[in-house]
């Protein structure tokens, strides 16, 4: 049996990698004609797109830290729908408090927000 000529069994594999830095060039210049994703797109590694939900609320330079806090708490899933809950005037709102409620679990995983509630409850 003759063995098969090198150039015949990667026969196109020149040509794919051609292709897939190709494909990623396009990619690279696509996103660069767009803006910035919000931090949440950017902490869950995704495309922003025009209409997303997160994009008002968790700008591209501190919203990453602050959306992954809500993410590891609450899940970006459920805060989604959460938000697609309420009313587009009072989404802040639920916004900063969602925020602060993950941001008091991390530091109090047993009594959260209502550590702080009690504190001043006490004075």
């Amino acid at each position: 049996m003759a063995e098969p000529q090198r150039g015949d069994a990667g026969g196109g594999s020149g040509t794919r990698r051609r292709g897939a830095a190709a494909k990623r060039a396009m990619a690279a210049a696509a996103a660069a004609a767009t803006s910035p994703p919000c931090g949440a797109c950017k902490f869950l590694r995704r495309k922003c797109i025009s209409g997303c939900i997160f994009a008002p609320h968790f700008g591209s330079d501190q919203g990453a830290a602050r959306f992954a806090a809500v993410h590891k708490v609450f899940g970006a899933s459920n805060v989604s729908k959460l938000l697609l809950h309420i009313p587009v005037n009072r989404r802040h709102e639920a916004v900063v408090t969602v925020s602060y409620e993950a941001q008091a679990r991390l530091s109090d995983p047993v009594y959260g927000c209502v550590s702080t509630i009690l504190a001043l409850q006490q004075q």
